[in-house]
């Protein structure tokens, strides 16, 4: 067995969400829960300073890590500025419940997809180790592996807000192996962004399986990826990484 280590990408690939940030219910209620703890905002001074706060983070992350290529940002350094904006010190409980509570405001649907508990435990069976490798906020992705009860799946989970990095920056992927103590040459990349999973992996110069999905982005030509499920189907997937 050449492959031991398997480095899994979540949302469209191992499940499917839709969220909505624009819709207008969603910035009134945020701004009750914000002005139930003290900090007045409409909802449109909501939104706006929301939206500069995420670019100042931006802005901070890129001057912190000059070396990456694809950054991210911690959400919850957006809800605390968003406080202290209107001079109110915030719990890290409350930040964290903030952020949970934007997130369920936001989030039409979460289901895992068909298969995949099933995968992961034959996966395991076979002596595969299972990552999660996400480009996401760990403070909305963590509390929605434990609804679709797949926390205790993975031998690890590393997501880009942890790291301030991500997906395709080759950082992002060292940082995992580091941390988990991998191999490169044991360890494969699955995913369905051909622009974020594959490339990221091609550039870090490991194999990659390409999962074609419901939230597969558009994109023409080939997926550059080394194998291919082209009709997102999980035994597929299965098969396919028994294999190799």
């Amino acid at each position: 067995m050449s492959i031991q280590n398997i480095l899994f990408d979540f949302y469209g690939t191992l499940a499917g969400i839709h969220t909505d940030e624009s819709r207008k219910e969603l910035w009134r209620c945020l701004s009750v829960w914000y002005q139930s703890h003290g900090a007045a905002y409409t909802p449109l001074q909501l939104r706006r300073d929301y939206r500069q706060s995420v670019q100042e983070e931006k802005r901070l992350a890129s001057a912190r890590h000059p070396q990456y290529t694809a950054l991210d940002i911690r959400i919850e350094s957006v809800f605390e500025r968003l406080y202290a904006g209107r001079d109110v010190h915030a719990s890290s409980d409350v930040i964290a419940e903030t952020a949970l509570f934007f997130r369920t405001l936001s989030r039409a649907h979460i289901r895992l997809y068909p298969g995949v508990r099933a995968m992961l435990a034959r996966l395991h069976k076979e002596g595969r180790r299972c990552y999660l490798l996400t480009n996401a906020q760990a403070a909305f992705t963590l509390p929605e592996l434990r609804l679709l009860e797949i926390s205790d799946c993975f031998d690890g989970c590393m997501i880009s807000s942890q790291q301030e990095c991500a997906k395709p920056d080759p950082h992002f992927f060292q940082a995992a192996l580091d941390a988990f103590g991998l191999d490169k040459k044991d360890t494969i990349m699955a995913g369905n962004d051909p622009r974020t999973d594959i490339a990221g992996a091609n550039a870090f110069g490991i194999d990659s399986v390409y999962i074609h999905s419901d939230l597969s982005p558009e994109w023409t030509g080939t997926a550059g990826s080394t194998y291919t499920v082209l009709d997102g189907d999980i035994g597929k997937q299965e098969k396919l990484l028994l294999k190799l």
